[in-house]
């Protein structure tokens, strides 16, 4: 009778009271069932990366987030829809992720501060876009949120497999930022720090998650948020100008960075097209094609890169400098390295870590003073290829000794690395 008034079933009942006969059972045999657990009683945030990157896209100023739903990036626009009016974050879920970056790049350039988040099947999509917020030198920040591929691939696991499609999204040669996030806690500094980035040299920065990062919870003390540490720095804006004339849209300057102008500002007029232009807007391409004027504007674009590099961080090696072993990674494995390094160094074993979060402009001449110190290099990287290794070789001339790849779709755990570690030396 007590079952049919539950609505439960005869199995479902006799779980419940095996369940807690053996609750009852243990507390009499051991009388605790904390297992001598500790506690803090510190409160504490649960947060996901994909809810620390839109906490940090709102503290850092976004006023217009587009997106199309795509796990594992989908969250981050759920965030937003629940919360955008709050805020005063305009939110919008486009037809398709071609959309989604035209509308960021159009927001962006009417003034206010945009992000888009997508994954690597959409961020395939957004490809001719991200080349268009290059040569409009609109600001633009894009989060991509990796999954195992190619195509629709690993819908909900994880992997590092983007690295080249971010380094290499649109055609030709242009100025962009690269960030990977190594924690939750960094995701929300990462994101205000990329749209400071984008305004200040009026470029797409991208940032690159996974599903590890964007998805799993983890404890961050509240503290660690500090809100007063992020500061906006929307870069040179141009101001009216009365007399209607002298208004260089892509001014060549010293750092390569002209003075926008948001629309309707007296005395800025200008073009803003995807051709090649002059430093006043005119457009230089087909018949008009200028091959001085050309190479000036490419070269002014890319001297933005030399003063990016000087905003953003160097690596710095972590661990004793005489380890046997320095564990190189990108992004999220940042968690999982430091863990296994504690295992083995219960046994004994001394290694040290290079985590990379900045990874481009890429940092060569900090990369490459602390690898020319380490005795042997282990790259750690959830894909196939070693794409890290491959850029690292790339950009300074150093090959890895030893690699440590996953490619499951899971993330890494401590044995796979402790494992791999044990076999190399």
């Amino acid at each position: 009778l007590g079952a049919a008034a539950l609505g439960l079933g005869g199995r479902t009942l006799v779980g419940l009271i095996a369940a807690r006969a053996g609750y009852d059972h243990a507390g009499k045999t051991w009388g605790s069932l904390n297992l001598g657990l500790k506690f803090s009683g510190v409160r504490r945030l649960v947060m996901t990366g994909n809810q620390a990157i839109a906490v940090g896209a709102t503290a850092g100023g976004c006023k217009f987030y587009a997106a199309y739903p795509m796990t594992p990036a989908s969250s981050i626009l759920h965030w937003f829809a629940a919360r955008g009016a709050k805020y005063g974050v305009l939110v919008k879920q486009a037809e398709d992720e071609i959309a989604v970056l035209n509308m960021a790049i159009g927001a962006g350039y009417a003034g206010v501060r945009s992000m888009c988040g997508t994954s690597g099947g959409g961020f395939a999509l957004m490809t001719e876009a991200v080349g268009e917020a290059a040569m409009t030198e609109t600001p633009v920040v894009i989060v991509n949120a990796q999954r195992g591929g190619p195509s629709t691939g690993l819908p909900t696991k994880t992997e590092q497999g983007d690295l080249f499609q971010m380094l290499g999204a649109s055609q030709g040669d242009f100025p962009k930022a690269l960030i990977a996030p190594v924690s939750v806690e960094d995701a929300f500094y990462a994101t205000a720090e990329a749209l400071n980035l984008a305004e200040k040299y009026q470029i797409p920065v991208m940032i690159a998650s996974d599903l590890f990062l964007s998805e799993h919870m983890e404890t961050v003390d509240p503290e660690h948020f500090d809100f007063s540490a992020i500061t906006i720095d929307r870069g040179a804006i141009a101001g009216p100008r009365t007399n209607g004339h002298g208004y260089k849209r892509y001014e060549d300057t010293d750092t390569g960075v002209s003075p926008r102008a948001f629309p309707g500002t007296e005395g800025c007029e200008h073009v803003a097209a995807t051709d090649e232009h002059d430093e006043d807007s005119s457009l230089i391409s087909d018949v008009f094609t200028d091959e001085a004027k050309r190479i000036k504007m490419m070269n002014k674009r890319m001297r933005k890169l030399e003063f990016i590099l000087k905003d953003m961080a160097p690596p710095k090696l972590q661990g004793p400098a005489d380890a046997e072993l320095t564990l190189v990674g990108w992004g999220s494995t940042r968690g999982v390295i430091i863990e296994s390094i504690q295992i083995m160094a219960k046994e004994g074993v001394k290694i040290n870590h290079l985590q990379l979060r900045n990874l481009w402009p890429f940092p060569v001449e900090a990369v490459t003073t602390i690898l020319k110190s380490c005795r042997k290099t282990m790259i750690v990287e959830n894909n196939y290829s070693g794409q890290l290794a491959k850029l690292i070789r790339m950009e300074t001339g150093i090959a890895m000794d030893e690699k440590c790849l996953k490619y499951d779709g899971e993330p890494f755990y401590p044995g796979d690395i402790v494992a791999r570690v044990k076999e190399v030396i």
